[in-house]
C-alpha cells in the first residue's frame, strides 16, 4: 500500500503539470491569431507527458501548417519520450503528404531527435520526388550513423545518374528534353547523400561506383565508429 502511494505520490505531479499545460494550450488555441497559437505550441512542448504527444498528434494533422511546423519542432526537442515522439512524427507524414514543408519539418524533428528508430522513415522518403523532402530524409541517416543507411544511400546516388538528361536518339535529337530542374535535383540529392556517406563511414569517396566497389570490399566487415 505505501509503495503504491509512493508511486502515485510521484507521477500524479507529472499529470498535473500535463493537464494544466493542455487546459492553458486549450485556452490560447482559440485564438484567432496563428502566432498565438503558434507560441501556445511552443509552450506545450515544454512538458514532455504522453497526454501532451497525444495533443501535438492530433496538431500535426488539423492545425493550420505552420502551426503544425513548429509542433514538429516541439517534438524534435524531446529527450525523455524519443522513441514515442518518433512514433508520432512518422505517424502524422501521411496526412501531410500536400504539404512539403511539414513534410520537410517533420523529418527534420526526426534528424533531431537522433534515435533508430527514424531510420526506417528516412528510407522510404530518400528518394521523394520533393527534392527538399528527399534532402531531409537523407540528414536523418546523417545524423543517425548507421552501418544499415549505406546500401540504401549508394543505391540512392547510382539511381540519380543521369536525371534530367533527356533521352536522345544518337542523331543530336532528343526524344524526351533535358529537364533542368531534374537536374538539379540530382545535383542536391547526390551531394546530401555522398555527405552523408562520408560521414557514415569516414570514407572519402565519390562516385557511385567507388563507393559500391568500397561496399563489395568492405561491407560485411564495416562497423561505424564510435
Amino acid at each position: 500500500m505505501w509503495a503504491a502511494a509512493t508511486v502515485f505520490a510521484l507521477l500524479a505531479p507529472d499529470d498535473k503539470a500535463a493537464e494544466d499545460a493542455i487546459a492553458k494550450f486549450k485556452s490560447a488555441a482559440k485564438s484567432p491569431d496563428v502566432s498565438v497559437r503558434v507560441e501556445a505550441v511552443r509552450q506545450l512542448g515544454q512538458t514532455e507527458h504522453e497526454k501532451v504527444l497525444k495533443v501535438l498528434a492530433s496538431i500535426l494533422e488539423s492545425e493550420d501548417k505552420v502551426v503544425r511546423i513548429e509542433a514538429a519542432k516541439v517534438l524534435g526537442a524531446y529527450q525523455d519520450k524519443k522513441p514515442k515522439a518518433v512514433s508520432v512524427l512518422a505517424a502524422t507524414l501521411g496526412s501531410n503528404s500536400k504539404e512539403p514543408e511539414v513534410e520537410i519539418a517533420i523529418l527534420l524533428a526526426l534528424r533531431d531527435l537522433r534515435d533508430k528508430g527514424a531510420l526506417g522513415v528516412a528510407y522510404r522518403y530518400l528518394d521523394d520526388k520533393n527534392g527538399k523532402v528527399a534532402e531531409a530524409a537523407i540528414a536523418i541517416t546523417e545524423a543517425i550513423k548507421s552501418r544499415d543507411s549505406v546500401e540504401p544511400l549508394i543505391k540512392l546516388i547510382k539511381r540519380l545518374i543521369g536525371a534530367g538528361d533527356g533521352v536522345t536518339s544518337g542523331d543530336g535529337s532528343f526524344d524526351a528534353p533535358p529537364d533542368p530542374r531534374l537536374q538539379e535535383r540530382a545535383r542536391l540529392l547526390d551531394a546530401a547523400a555522398q555527405k552523408a556517406l562520408r560521414a557514415i563511414t569516414g570514407e572519402s569517396l565519390s562516385s557511385p561506383r567507388e563507393w559500391e566497389s568500397w561496399w563489395k570490399r568492405s561491407g560485411a566487415g564495416f562497423r561505424v565508429k564510435e
